[in-house]
């Protein structure tokens, strides 16, 4: 299976050894507009839900395991803190993964929008 990830799951952020055991297949953007804000410290980003007042997201694709999803699960503390879902971005082709999004609701607009973390 495949998955997005978009903050500190990428290469060189400090979750990225989660996916030790994942094949890195490209960069990508999401195909629709989401709201991307970074956490109140400043550590890992939030992706809501899609909206037309969010961005184009930048983040990365990794070809993992079902061990690895679970692990990843885990750590977004699914389905409390963030939620899997399916969502569309466009690679080499436009395609249809995994990702992570925020499971509650949050003030979005209020904050700055981001496009990449």
């Amino acid at each position: 299976m495949i998955v997005f990830v978009y903050g500190s799951l990428k290469r060189g952020k400090n979750l990225h050894s989660f996916l030790k055991n994942a094949r890195f297949l490209s960069e990508a953007y999401t195909k629709d507009k989401y709201p991307l804000i970074l956490s109140r410290y400043g550590w890992y980003p939030y992706m809501s839900a899609k909206n037309s007042k969010g961005k184009l997201i930048k983040g990365e694709l990794y070809k993992i395991d079902y061990n690895t999803l679970k692990k990843l699960d885990r750590l977004e503390e699914v389905p409390f803190y963030y939620k899997r879902v399916k969502i569309r971005i466009k690679a080499k082709k436009t395609m249809v993964v995994w990702s992570y999004i925020y499971a509650k609701k949050k003030k979005f607009l209020k904050r700055e929008l981001l496009s990449e973390f």
